[in-house]
């Protein structure tokens, strides 16, 4: 293997090394933007066969830990949980997207990107606890793989969702990834192992962005909100959303 891409697979694998299963977002706000936008066809929860009815969205909490979560079954590899800490921010078990709290999250333009149909949020108060299993409480990420320039890495990989991890100093590189939805099937590994395609980005063009629109000539722009794009614009467009990730602690 060539020094520089061994090198560069060290410092990914660096990155990771408090990794197992949970995935901590900075705020509800990301979460909420994270539950919305899984909602499309080409999303990680629909791709994985637990996207659920188009019509309703569970936003699970978790009383005891006080956490909203998303509980993603990888089918060989266990299960992924993307969550942030909160206080119980609903009273009411059924939701409807209306509901003048989601604008104190979300603005006209979001709220028209990810509202789809007539849906209906259900907010079940439950506890996950195949995380507690200790023969399935750790995931590997394997890096499937590497692009050396980011729109190389929009254009193939395409992600709905881009998740960041913010290098710990300037002079580091942050990483870029999405999940490669082709989990590894079972073999003669015990671990559990979910795949990813990353980029390095040694400028930290996403510091401060929320969304990249990718325009038709692979031109990428970089955003900080959408709320001033025009509605006609909106649905034209493609974006990703940008997820910084806050820690891989666990919750619980």
């Amino acid at each position: 293997m060539p020094d520089n891409l061994d090198k560069k697979l060290m410092l990914i694998e660096s990155y990771f090394k408090n990794f197992s299963t949970f995935i901590e977002l900075e705020d509800f706000r990301d979460f909420l933007l994270f539950t919305l936008n899984s909602q499309v066809s080409s999303n990680i929860l629909a791709q994985l066969g637990i996207g659920g009815s188009k019509d309703i969205i569970n936003l699970p909490y978790n009383p005891l830990s006080k956490i909203y979560y998303q509980k993603i079954s990888l089918i060989s590899s266990g299960s992924l949980i993307l969550y942030v800490e909160s206080e119980s921010i609903f009273d009411k078990f059924i939701i409807e997207k209306e509901n003048s709290l989601f604008k104190e999250y979300l603005s006209p333009n979001e709220m028209d990107l990810a509202f789809r149909g007539k849906e209906k949020f259900l907010i079940p108060k439950v506890s996950d606890c195949s995380s507690l299993e200790k023969e399935n409480n750790h995931l590997t990420l394997k890096i499937d793989d590497l692009y050396y320039d980011l729109e190389s890495f929009m254009a193939v990989v395409e992600p709905n969702i881009l998740f960041v991890l913010d290098a710990p100093n300037d002079s580091d590189p942050d990483l870029l990834f999405a999940f490669n939805l082709m989990p590894e099937m079972p073999g003669k590994s015990d671990k559990n192992i979910l795949k990813i395609d990353a980029y390095l980005d040694s400028e930290h063009k996403t510091k401060d962005i929320k969304y990249i629109k990718k325009e038709k000539d692979f031109n990428l722009i970089f955003l900080n909100s959408i709320k001033d794009i025009s509605h006609a614009e909106i649905f034209k467009s493609t974006f990703s959303l940008v997820l910084h990730i806050k820690s891989f602690s666990r919750p619980y």
